[in-house]
């Protein structure tokens, strides 16, 4: 094998290296995430009106349950 088709070879290798390095690191983050929005949200102090929207975030997303914090109801949704 002559030197530049060493170098050559070797070269690809390396390229090949990194973009698999970087594909590899791109797809774990996206498994271990996979979250893509979030949040909370703070109801007030009339547990029907949570209730009403804890339903309709529930259609859409995963949602917690109902609790009681200092200034009224909440829950958490994410999805």
């Amino acid at each position: 094998m002559s030197t530049i088709t060493r170098l050559i070879a070797a070269a690809g290798l390396a390229v090949t290296a990194v973009v698999g390095t970087t594909t590899a690191a791109h797809a774990q983050t996206t498994v271990t995430t996979g979250v893509q929005s979030e949040g909370e949200v703070a109801c007030g102090y009339d547990y029907a009106k949570c209730v009403q929207q804890w339903f309709e975030y529930g259609e859409k997303y995963i949602v917690t349950h109902i609790y009681y914090r200092g200034g009224g109801y909440h829950f958490y949704w994410w999805g």
